[in-house]
């Protein structure tokens, strides 16, 4: 089946974009942000892809999931500005982490997570007045999978606070 062939292919290109961005120097916090934006547009035309290839729809419901699915997206780049924002925010103060930027960072995680929940069930529930039940599992699941390796390679990216961090 040419979507099963697909599939992976486009996840390594999105991997190896998403590598190349934690692999650039923080020496000018503008490139960072720029290569951070060059690599979210490439990972988003990789994602429309694979859930073209991967939904499998008919016209009709070609033409009722791409509205829902362009402000799904567009929603989740909001929540996933905030995570670009904490991820650079950690990258400028690593490895020293004092106590109370790790508790205002802990928050805004937890927060940011929240939304991603709040976001995906809003837009699970839109598809289900538009598609059968199985469509919408499939497209939980294909964006399941892509969000998976987006942050297994971004968590693999950034190192972890070190372990006397905090304990001033």
């Amino acid at each position: 089946m040419k979507t099963k062939s697909l599939i992976p292919l486009v996840l390594a290109v999105s991997l190896l974009a998403t590598s190349l961005t934690f692999l650039v120097p923080r020496a000018a916090a503008q490139s960072v942000r720029d290569e951070v934006e060059v690599t979210r547009g490439l990972l988003k035309a990789d994602r429309k892809v694979v859930i073209a290839e991967g939904m499998q729809l008919t016209d009709q419901e070609s033409s009722n999931f791409w509205p829902i699915y362009r402000d799904y997206r567009a929603a989740m780049d909001k929540v996933n500005d905030g995570r670009v924002e904490l991820v650079l925010e950690y990258a400028d103060i690593y490895p020293d982490v004092p106590e109370a930027q790790a508790k205002a960072m802990l928050k805004r995680y937890t927060n940011l997570e929240e939304q991603t929940l709040e976001v995906r069930h809003k837009y699970l529930k839109k598809l289900r007045k538009v598609l059968p039940a199985a469509k919408v599992l499939r497209f939980a699941q294909l964006e399941n999978r892509l969000d998976l390796s987006v942050s297994l390679q971004i968590a693999s990216s950034v190192p972890l606070v070190p372990a006397a961090a905090g304990q001033q």
